[in-house]
């Protein structure tokens, strides 16, 4: 006898030891897998300082970019003035080149006349000597010389005019296109300042988030922790009881496991509003923030006011506000099977009452998680298996 009472505590002793080892685990499993929701956070916090930087450098690029055209504009500018000028001058020039042709044009006919055509004497009084005509004949073909040179500078003159102002125009599109360019960059220059604002807040806003998740849920950790434990020490004290009782009464008492416990069938709890699920359980990508969120619950779509109801019957342990979650209710079920109910807009469930299952707790409200925040109705909707977070979707209701 006294061989199978000690083969019996031994037992026990393992047993013990064995659920103390399971919920060892339990806790290091948890605390890993928030360090790694921490970290994963990190590195998206990284990746959008390293967009920012990358935008500051595009910006800066776009900076020279815009610098570079301005230069080459102002030089357009300066290069159409000098052809505006320069046509300008030409074309006074040209004008008054035309204004004399007539002029020369008639004198240099009269001359010609005068000379050649008409009959002169060699011998006669007041005539002129022969070195005395060819001077003359010399100056005549000096003027005729000097007047087809007018005609070709005229001519010069024109096709420098048609030169210049196919230059301007060439010069006046290509400024065109300068400013054109302009635009566009200037366009890129804003665009990429907006994008570097909108990654700049939304790195401040990742940041704010992390923080606010992780106390969230350190805060609500630390909460259930505390009920938990308390949990265990009326479940040791029962137990304790049990054990008085049982030897006094010369019998062995039933050992109660400590080990936290849905004692409840999968999927079968009701919901605690009738929604569409609009965030999920653990790791979700949110498209707007570029970026994954982590959640230990799910957000479910309701109506503005709509009744919210305990999944299963238990105790109120907690009813007011908590940190981003609003408005929140706690119901301990027994066996350390927790549910919490978060972004009531009215608690109407006390601390210590004893809830059946379907019992209104509060009603829905709005959904104002910072960054995270989807701004609509919806009620944030927990699973503890003591203080580990379970996925709400294997306990709840298929539909």
């Amino acid at each position: 006898m006294a061989k199978i009472l000690i083969a019996c505590l031994g037992f026990l002793c393992l047993f013990s030891s064995a659920f103390a080892a399971d919920e060892a685990a339990q806790k290091k499993e948890e605390l890993a897998r928030l360090k790694k929701q921490a970290a994963q956070k990190q590195e998206e916090l990284k990746k959008y300082r390293a967009q920012e930087a990358a935008i500051s450098k595009e910006i800066s690029a776009l900076e020279s970019r815009k610098a570079a055209t301005l230069r080459e504009k102002n030089k357009l500018e300066s290069d159409i003035n000098y052809v505006e000028q320069t046509i300008l001058s030409t074309e006074d020039k040209r004008a008054a080149l035309e204004r004399s042709m007539p002029m020369w044009r008639g004198v240099m006919a009269d001359e010609l006349a005068d000379f050649y055509l008409t009959p002169h004497c060699a011998w006669c009084p007041g005539e002129d000597s022969p070195e005395e005509e060819l001077f003359l004949e010399r100056v005549l073909t000096h003027k005729a010389e000097f007047f087809v040179a007018l005609k070709e500078e005229n001519e010069a003159a024109k096709q420098k005019i048609y030169d210049f102002e196919a230059r301007n125009k060439k010069l006046l599109a290509q400024s065109s296109q300068i400013e054109q360019k302009q635009k566009v960059i200037t366009t890129n220059f804003l665009k990429k300042q907006k994008d570097l604002n909108l990654t700049k807040k939304k790195a401040a806003q990742i940041r704010e988030e992390i923080n606010e998740l992780n106390k969230s849920a350190r805060a609500l950790d630390d909460l259930l922790a505390k009920f938990e434990k308390q949990r265990k020490a009326a479940a040791a004290k029962q137990q304790a009881k049990a054990d008085a009782a049982a030897k006094k009464a010369g019998t062995t008492a039933k050992k109660q496991s400590s080990i936290a416990k849905i004692d409840v069938p999968r999927n079968s709890l009701p919901w605690p509003v009738k929604g569409q699920v609009i965030s999920k359980f653990g790791k979700e990508y949110r498209r707007d923030l570029n970026t994954w969120i982590f959640r230990d619950g799910i957000k479910i779509a309701a109506k503005a006011g709509e009744p919210v109801r305990s999944v299963d019957a238990g105790d109120v342990i907690y009813a007011g506000p908590f940190r981003s979650y609003g408005n929140v209710v706690i119901v301990d079920h027994g066996k350390g099977f927790f549910t919490i109910y978060g972004f009531l807009s009215r608690i109407d469930a006390i601390v210590g009452e004893k809830l059946q299952r379907g019992r209104s707790i509060g009603t829905a409200g709005l959904d104002t998680q910072q960054s995270s925040g989807t701004g609509r109705y919806a009620v944030y909707f927990e699973t503890r298996q003591g203080t580990t977070a379970v996925d709400p979707m294997d306990w709840l209701q298929k539909i």
